[in-house]
This record gives structure tokens, sequence and C-alpha cells, in this order.
């Protein structure tokens, strides 16, 4: 297997992982499990990785081991770009970025618990993830463009262009703002009263 096909298979599992762990994640919050363990990176503090796997620890912990599969995950991507994407600059950069957001999360990830989950600190910690995801979605998009069925690239890429016929149309709505009547449009009043009187 080539090393671009490795690239775009991580990029691929690395989109997965990180939807997979915003889904847990939202599923802590909406169950109120957000402080289930209450210490970080372990659950109790007591340097335990695998806490008893009940009620809202195994919420909270499951969201936890996904982020750390997410993060290694993420990390071998970087690593394939470097090795195998230093000509397509592009992919390369959007590796290595995803790899800095990904730490970032991480670490913020103990801030919110070590804050009691603080409110600003929290919607940071949501709106990186979400960064996270935007920016795995279009590396694994372009990554893949090659592979992708030409029928899929030549449906896209029409969805994407102006229909003539819309814009044409649309532009005779407006209104021409000397005064001209738009084409297929009414001819304008003839003047009258004062103005035309003066005139």
């Amino acid at each position: 297997m080539r090393g671009h096909d490795l690239f775009r298979i991580a990029a691929v599992l690395a989109l997965v992982l990180c939807y997979t762990t915003i889904l847990l994640g939202g599923s802590v919050i909406t169950t109120d499990n957000g402080l289930a363990c209450p210490d970080w990176p372990t659950c109790y503090g007591n340097g335990n990785l695998l806490p008893a796997f009940t009620g809202g620890a195994a919420i909270e912990w499951s969201h936890r081991v996904s982020a750390f599969v997410l993060s290694v995950g993420v990390l071998a991507l970087a690593l394939l770009g470097v090795a195998f994407e230093r000509t397509r600059k592009v992919l390369l950069r959007l590796a290595l970025g995803s790899l800095a957001l990904v730490v970032t999360e991480a670490l913020l990830g103990g801030v919110v618990i070590e804050t009691s989950l603080l409110a600003g600190v929290v919607l940071l910690h949501l709106a990186i993830a979400t960064v996270l995801f935007g920016m795995l979605l279009v590396l694994a998009l372009l990554a893949n463009l090659r592979e992708l069925p030409q029928r899929w690239v030549d449906w896209a890429r029409r969805a994407s262009e102006e229909d003539p016929e819309a814009v044409r149309a649309a532009a005779d709505r407006l209104p021409d703002p000397h005064g001209a009547p738009s084409s297929g449009g009414a001819p304008p009043r003839p003047v009258t009263g004062v103005a035309s009187q003066e005139a």
C-alpha cells in the first residue's frame, strides 16, 4: 500500500474518531456527568486507568478514552503527512494543524475538570472540537478527492456553479439605479406635475 493511501485512510479514520468523540462529549453534557470523573487525567486521581465502568463514570470515561484514541489517530495522521505528503502542502498543513488542535483540546479537557465545568471553558472546549471536526472533514475530502467516482466530482462541480437562466432572471428583477427600464420590464411612466413644468 502506498503512503498516499495510508494517509487518506488515516484521514477518514481520524474524522470518524473525531465525530465519535464529539457525540460522546455531548452525551456527557446531556446526562450531566461532566464531573462523574472528578480528576484528570485519571478518573479518581489514584492512577487507576480503568475505573469502575458503571454509571456516570462510564459515560465520562468513554469520552476520555475516545479522545485519547482520537489523539493517537491524529498523531499518526500528522506523521504520515510528514512522511508522504510533503509535496501536497495544504494536506500537510491541515494534518499538522489538526495535531495542534487535538493537543489543545486534550489539555483544555483537563481545564474543564479543574474549573468544575466553568461555562466559558466548556464552550471553548466545544468550539475547538467543532473547528477540529471541520478541519478533518476538509482534510479527508481533499486527501480522497482523486479516489472519488468521477460522477460525484462532476455533480459537485455542477452543484457549485450558477444557473445562467436563474442569474439572468434575477438580474431582470433588479431595478436599474439610473432609471433605465430593466430588460423585459414595463416602460417608465411619463413625468407629470410641477417637475415636468419646471423642465
